[in-house]
């Protein structure tokens, strides 16, 4: 047994020695940032993923136990966090941090009035990695990212106007126009759209249009949809347009369904839409 000591120890003072370089060759990790992506987006609020890579270039793991950061709109701060979580970075390898940001555009506009017209914002992420290094402690490792959002705009619907195709003391055969526009720099189609028109207090019509209104990047369409009236529905307007002039209150009323060109819109939302307004014909 006397013979294995020298032998022992031998090995003991290598595996220090082992250890000590490995202690003494530690570095610093370090990050780069790789996408952004939209989890989900609507007219009301985004969420956002930020990826982050960590390289643990070290011959022994490290420990990611925390981030924080901050998010800018337009160069302003808007929010900030901190997170507490152990992500394990094995050695000489590789992993994924995943920062999420949820934004509510009504707070977004109340915070910064200048956005209430502007179809996009732009961002700035700043976050600070903290690991914990064996040989070294905790370190902090900044990084940022940076980019457009886009802020998706409802669909504007108005009121047309009238055409008069036959006119009597009995009623009128008419078509009701409606004007849809897109305000966004993006596609969105409309499916299922139901309209009801209320005229000085009287139902005028209560349909739903089978037809999908496809409509590109700042595009606008007029929808005509004729309609046939008897004088009871249509009151004292039917007396005002056979003299020909008419001024009313209109009402509309409906709810569609919006798919949208934008990565992680929630095709087929329901929006609803109700608009009032006064009518002048000459």
């Amino acid at each position: 047994m006397k013979n294995y000591i020298p032998l022992i120890a031998l090995l003991l003072f290598l595996t220090s020695c082992s250890a000590l370089r490995e202690f003494a060759d530690v570095r610093q990790p370090t990050i780069s940032y790789s996408q952004m992506s939209i989890q989900s987006i609507s007219f009301d609020e985004v969420t956002l993923l930020f990826d982050f890579d960590v390289n643990n270039p070290n011959q022994i793991g490290v420990t990611a136990d925390q981030y924080s950061y901050e998010f800018f709109i337009n160069q302003n701060s808007f929010l900030s966090g901190t997170q507490t979580e152990n992500l394990r970075i094995s050695r000489e390898s590789t992993s994924l941090v995943q920062v999420p940001v949820s934004l509510n555009f009504s707070e977004v506009f109340n915070t910064f009035s200048s956005l209430v017209r502007r179809d996009s914002l732009s961002y700035e992420l700043s976050t600070e990695v903290q690991f914990d290094v064996p040989g070294l402690g905790k370190q902090r490792v900044p990084i940022s990212a940076a980019g457009e959002l886009p802020i998706p705009r409802m669909p504007r619907i108005e009121f047309g106007g009238l055409n008069i195709n036959n006119l009597s003391l009995a009623g009128a055969d008419l078509e009701v126009g409606f004007r849809v526009s897109n305000p966004n720099s993006f596609g969105l189609s409309m499916a299922n759209a139901a309209y009801v028109l209320n005229v000085n207090g009287r139902q005028w019509l209560d349909t739903r249009l089978g037809d999908t209104i496809r409509l590109g990047a700042s595009e606008s369409d007029m929808i005509n949809i004729p309609i046939r009236l008897d004088a009871t529905q249509m009151g004292s307007v039917l007396l005002d347009l056979m003299r020909g002039t008419t001024e009313f209150d209109y009402n509309i009323s409906g709810s569609a369904d919006i798919s949208a060109d934008i990565e992680g819109f929630e095709d087929g939302s329901t929006v609803p839409f109700d608009l009032d307004g006064r009518y002048r014909t000459e």
